[in-house]
């Protein structure tokens, strides 16, 4: 039986031998499979929106133990005691992440129109003539200036 002062260790030698077997994967901080495990793509922001709203079903409260009944019905009861509680807790975060995500929708749609913006100029800057040419808007001999040359 190992002391629990020696756990440390022994998790660390257990690790190393485990990781020269090849059982971990070298980085994993980086690992593109581990990012696609966690999220496997960036979720839309409809789907950060349902996840935004908490609602915790009691009926899915059960315990993983053997012979877990009685405490899945001591959770129930505690759960049902605890109501008015949990109801207000709830509702609190609920109300801040529906905010929080009303807040990103704005944030998303700013950054969109300031992208569209910086196309439309950098497209501006590829094609528009060079000031004071003949078809420039802000030269003198633009197209609505009785100084362009009419043909």
């Amino acid at each position: 039986m190992t002391r629990p002062e020696d756990a440390p260790a022994r998790a660390r030698e257990d690790a190393e031998r485990k990781r020269a077997g090849g059982a971990y994967a070298d980085g994993l901080a980086g690992d593109p499979a581990l990012e696609r495990s966690i999220a496997p793509e960036r979720p839309t922001l409809e789907l950060l929106e349902q996840w935004s709203v908490i609602e915790v079903d009691a009926a899915v409260l059960y315990s993983t133990r053997r012979g877990g009944g009685p405490i899945t019905a001591l959770k129930r009861v505690l759960i049902r005691l605890m109501r008015q509680y949990f109801y207000e807790l709830e509702t609190r975060q609920t109300r801040f992440n529906v905010a929080l995500m009303a807040r990103f929708r704005e944030l998303e749609q700013r950054v969109e129109r300031v992208e569209r913006v910086e196309r439309a100029v950098a497209v501006g800057e590829a094609g528009a003539p060079a000031a004071g040419d003949a078809g420039a808007p802000d030269s003198p001999a633009g197209p609505d200036s009785p100084a362009a040359p009419s043909e």
